[in-house]
């Protein structure tokens, strides 16, 4: 069958093509796109060339219908609506492991943000937050929002954002955050309110701006013993001289490259079947406790968020497009400009 897929050529445009894919093999499903989402971060940073070699496929967040099931997949059936990291395409055959089951009733909208939700709480759950701990989010774009609300979620108090763009800012005071500072209309906005607090720094920071200035604020800002998180990654750009203020005030500096965690584990289990010794069970389960939160837990712990309405991420979802519309949406709001206007752009496939 065919199908029309994005690419990004050398010159950092995207153009829309077509292609013939096989049906799924062994462990594989073939998607039918509902949704996929567009975030000029990454992607501005792989229209650079700073990521893999173009021309390549772009696009790494989609919700989807399963069509078809290839032999062996016993994790999901035709009907079920998944998500999983694959091109902006009409059609897509990948590994059952790539996907993540949508529970049922989920908005598919929302649910297409998934890989940028679940990277926001891998910051969470690395910063070890608690109840009452004050924080700060520098830069709100997509994950920087969805970093600010599952700490607010998590119960810390007060959320402090920072963000150049006041539209984001709008955004992140109608999700509920407590100060919301426009750091280019009160560049020391931010030490205002921390002195306004009584604070002598704040326990817990993360950096989600997209550049490295705002990471020697973190390390000034940060208090004794806290956590500055960077979420976020840059390329070309020198260190700041954080190593002083991090090491004289005993802080860590915590990484949060969302693939350095797992992201499915399965376990080998023993098992005891009416003989002695027990015997290794020949099928592999999933992992799910717990105390080791992998990628694809987290992934549905952000679906089930949307769905039982603890999360709304709708504020975010800045611009809408038709897929017939994605060159000119790459041209006009990511390449050779990254948009601040731009939180997150929904792919219509439908």
């Amino acid at each position: 069958m065919k199908t029309i897929y994005a690419e990004a050529q050398a010159d950092g445009s995207v153009e829309l093509k077509e292609k013939e894919i096989n049906g799924p093999g062994k462990g594989e499903v073939l998607l039918k796109a509902k949704y996929s989402a567009m975030s000029p971060g990454t992607e501005c940073g792989l229209l650079h060339n700073a990521i893999v070699p173009l021309p390549t496929g772009i696009g790494y967040a989609m919700a989807a219908e399963v069509i078809e099931v290839g032999e062996g997949v016993e994790e999901f059936k035709v009907g079920d609506h998944v998500v999983a990291t694959v091109e902006h395409a009409q059609y897509v055959v990948t590994s059952e492991l790539n996907c993540t089951l949508c529970p049922e009733g989920v908005d598919l909208k929302q649910a297409a943000f998934w890989n940028l939700g679940h990277t926001g709480m891998y910051a969470l759950r690395r910063s070890k937050i608690e109840m009452g701990e004050p924080c700060a989010v520098l830069g709100q774009g997509f994950v920087g929002a969805i970093t600010a609300q599952c700490a607010r979620l998590a119960g810390a108090c007060p959320v402090i954002v920072t963000d150049l763009d006041q539209g984001r800012l709008d955004a992140a005071k109608t999700m509920g955050v407590d100060y919301a500072i426009n750091t280019k209309e009160d560049p020391k906005g931010l030490e205002k309110v921390v002195e306004e607090l009584g604070l002598d720094g704040l326990p817990v920071i993360y950096e989600a701006t997209g550049a490295r200035g705002p990471l020697m604020q973190a390390a000034q800002l940060v208090s004794e013993r806290g956590r500055v998180v960077m979420i976020s990654q840059v390329h070309g750009q020198e260190m700041p001289p954080i190593d002083d203020p991090i090491m004289q005030k005993g802080a860590s500096l915590i990484g949060t490259y969302v693939n350095s965690k797992p992201y499915k584990l399965k376990r080998a289990d023993l098992l005891i079947e009416g003989t002695w010794p027990p015997v290794m069970g020949k099928k592999l389960n999933a992992y799910k406790n717990a105390d080791v939160w992998t990628s694809d837990e987290d992934i549905k712990v952000f679906l089930n968020m949307i769905k039982y309405g603890k999360l709304d991420i709708t504020p975010l979802i800045s611009h809408e497009f038709k897929y017939t519309d994605i060159p000119k949406a790459y041209a006009e709001h990511v390449f050779p400009d990254v948009d601040p206007a731009v939180t997150g752009g929904l792919i219509a496939w439908e």
